[in-house]
Parts: structure tokens; C-alpha cells; sequence
């Protein structure tokens, strides 16, 4: 049952993109593992675990670099960015001495699948509930936490014009859960935040952002349901893309909360 809520006219809803509305094909060690060994770099003895938990180990030096180097927000597309945490990457799992030009090619082809392929794709549910929500008359936007910019992947799936923005920040300080990308949304759409909804699928990074940017904040738990566990009070949680649907109806009308 649903409890309407007629202070809240929102205008705008505002979406994370992986494991939101979007989907991977294979797991990011999985393809790792691919990669690499295309280029003679033979990970096939190591399980997703331990190719995981070797990203885990390059992430606080890589959060350093960025931040000491005062990086852009929009640092890490070129692959060369890559190179040194590459390294510790392979380093960890027991490859050493790579040559830089070795890890630039392996990144740039990571870099490919990851930007230029259909790698990461939109379920029909998802794109089945941004058109109906579109149609609806809310404004749409995209803040993602990522180094690449998502445009190509939203363009492949024929959804540029659904949404009216597309903000995107994988460097700490600018990306989630700072509100930069959020705010930065807003702006754009000439929408006030406290007219915005922003919809996410972890509470640490999502929940946050959109609490601190003084949105609407919504979960959505179809690929990661023990964070609805973790969730406030007063945040929406959903399981999938389409129930969103059945609490905004409209910029016109009041949003519904589930009881």
C-alpha cells in the first residue's frame, strides 16, 4: 500500500548508472583475466577473489595520487593514466617488471571493452522505465561514479535523448559520495535539488551523495539487496527499476511512499 506525500513535486529524477540501471556481461575480473592474457599475461590460475582483492590493494595509493596530484574531475581516460597502478595491480598477483608500454596496451584494451563495447548494457526493465518516466515529463540525468565518460554506452543503447544530462567522476573529492556530480546535474537542468530524486544502488556512495546534495534519495536493490539493510530512514527502497513507476507518476503529482 502507498502513502502519497503532496509536499514533494519533483521535477527531476537523477540516476547512478552500474548495477542501477545498468548490467555487465562478465565480472570486471573476468574480463581482467581476458585482457590480459591477450596480452601474454596469463591470470587464469587466480580465482575473482584474488583479482579483486589485488584492485582493492592499488585503490588507497591511486585515491593518494589523485588527490596529491590535484587531478580533474575528469582524470583517467587516457590510458596512460593507469600505468603505475597497473602495476601494483600485477605486482600483487606476482608479475613484476612489465614495461609501461605493456600496461598502456593492456589498459587500452580494457579501456575498450569497458567504453566502446556493449560490455555494460541497460536491461529492458531499465530502459522500459527511463522511457515511461520521460514520457511522464520528468527531467533525466546520469551521475555516475567512473573515470570514462558513459555518453558512448547511453548513445549505443539509443537513450541520449532521454537523458538531458550526464555527469560523471570517478576522482575522490568529486566523485561520489561528494555531491559535486549531483549538484552539477541540477545546475544543468535549472532544477532545484530539493526538486530532484537521485537513484542509486549503495548507501555508502548513492545514499550519501544524494542526502548531502538535499535530494530525494532512492535505492534500488535488484543487484546488491543487503544495502537495503543499510538504508535510513526516509530513503525509498526498491527492488527494480520498473517500481519506480509505481511511486513517481508524474512532476504534477505527489510522489508515493511505499508503507
Amino acid at each position: 500500500m502507498l502513502q502519497s506525500i503532496p509536499t514533494m513535486q519533483l521535477q527531476a529524477l537523477l540516476f547512478d548508472l552500474h548495477h542501477t540501471l545498468t548490467d555487465l556481461k562478465e565480472s570486471l575480473p573476468s574480463l581482467f583475466r581476458k585482457v590480459s592474457g591477450e596480452h601474454g599475461v596469463d591470470l587464469s590460475g587466480f580465482s575473482d577473489k584474488e583479482i579483486s582483492d589485488a584492485f582493492l590493494k592499488a585503490e588507497p595509493w591511486l585515491v593518494e595520487h589523485q588527490v596529491n596530484e590535484n587531478v580533474p574531475p575528469s582524470w583517467g581516460q587516457r590510458p596512460e593514466d593507469w600505468v603505475e597502478a597497473d602495476r601494483l595491480v600485477f605486482e600483487t598477483l606476482g608479475f613484476k617488471d612489465l614495461s609501461d608500454r605493456l600496461l598502456v596496451r593492456i589498459e587500452d584494451r580494457w579501456k575498450h571493452f569497458t567504453r566502446d563495447t556493449d560490455y555494460e548494457f541497460f536491461p529492458d526493465d531499465s530502459i522500459k522505465a527511463v522511457h515511461e518516466l520521460h514520457q511522464r515529463g520528468y527531467r533525466l540525468g546520469i551521475c555516475t561514479r567512473r573515470h570514462d565518460n558513459p555518453q558512448g554506452l547511453i548513445f549505443r543503447s539509443g537513450l541520449q535523448g532521454i537523458f538531458a544530462v550526464v555527469e560523471w567522476s570517478g576522482v575522490p573529492g568529486y566523485a561520489k559520495p561528494s555531491s559535486y556530480t549531483l549538484l552539477r546535474a541540477s545546475e544543468s537542468l535549472e532544477v532545484n535539488p530539493r526538486l530532484c530524486a537521485f537513484v542509486g544502488n549503495y548507501v555508502g556512495a548513492d545514499i550519501k551523495a544524494a542526502l548531502r546534495a538535499e535530494m530525494l534519495p532512492v535505492l534500488l536493490t535488484w543487484a546488491t539487496p543487503w544495502e537495503s539493510k543499510k538504508a535510513p530512514d526516509g530513503v525509498i527502497v526498491l527492488e527494480s527499476p520498473l517500481d519506480l513507476l509505481d511511486v513517481f507518476e508524474g512532476p504534477e503529482k505527489p510522489v508515493k511512499m511505499p508503507s
